[in-house]
């Protein structure tokens, strides 16, 4: 049997109770009563106001690329260049000695002590991909931390340099969170030269270690392909 009468209209296929109106339904005939009978003065066609969709004045406006910072393309390509060669000698590394390197990560009691001491390169290299995001989380959440500003650990930025070096790819998406968040840490310890990426500057400071936690952003965003980093801190991502 159809639901549909000669009418157009829809049959009744389940009984409805007898429900008076201005009073509450009873149970759930009398509740299906109440629903067939508001539903009856709802037209078939109704029109939407669509001054409800215009979203334009919660829109930002786009910013005028050509007003913004961007790295220096030699900058960029230098340094990725060469990240990129010492991920390959430490996977080639990694293959080629899989017997000396294995048992040889260390229990680390991990502190601000740890990144005082550069890393060595046999445990960095013997580091399982689980161990290398902990001390990452551990870097960003302790050691960069805006509290701990004026007592980073001397040798920090080499433990980041070292801990990217050996990360897989691509990287799960919650361990890039943790490259996120180191990321956006050295950008802030950098925000000196990011106020003015001046080539001139960035020579004059290659020794510094703020110019070291440049670097790091640099590679964040551009090796692991994070451009949207630049955006937060008002930089052009355009070579």
């Amino acid at each position: 049997m159809s639901d549909i009468d000669d009418d157009c209209h829809p049959a009744q296929a389940l009984p409805i109770g007898t429900h008076t109106a201005g009073e509450k339904p009873q149970d759930g005939l009398q509740y299906l009563s109440l629903v067939h009978s508001e539903a009856s003065y709802i037209p078939d066609v109704m029109a939407v106001d669509r001054s409800m969709f215009d979203l334009t004045s919660d829109v930002a406006e786009p910013r005028d690329q050509s007003n913004r910072l961007s790295f220096p393309p030699a900058l960029i390509n230098k340094q990725v260049h060469k990240f990129s060669k010492l991920r390959q000698y430490c996977s080639r590394m990694q293959k080629l000695h899989p017997s000396k390197l294995q048992g040889e990560e260390l229990e680390l009691t991990i502190s601000k002590k740890t990144f005082d001491e550069q890393p060595c390169l046999s445990l960095v290299l013997s580091l399982s991909q689980v161990s290398v995001f902990e001390l990452l989380d551990y870097i960003q959440e302790i050691c960069l931390s805006s509290e701990e500003k004026s007592r980073i650990p001397t040798s920090v930025s080499s433990w980041i340099f070292s801990l990217l070096c050996v990360i897989d790819k691509p990287v799960p998406m919650d361990y890039m969170a943790i490259i996120r968040a180191v990321g956006r840490r050295c950008a802030v310890l950098s925000s000196d030269l990011l106020t003015s990426l001046d080539p001139k500057d960035l020579n004059a400071s290659s020794d510094e270690p703020h110019f070291q936690y440049l670097v790091l952003f640099i590679l964040v965003c551009h090796y692991f392909q994070q451009l949207d980093l630049l955006e937060e801190f008002g930089l052009s991502s355009s070579l």
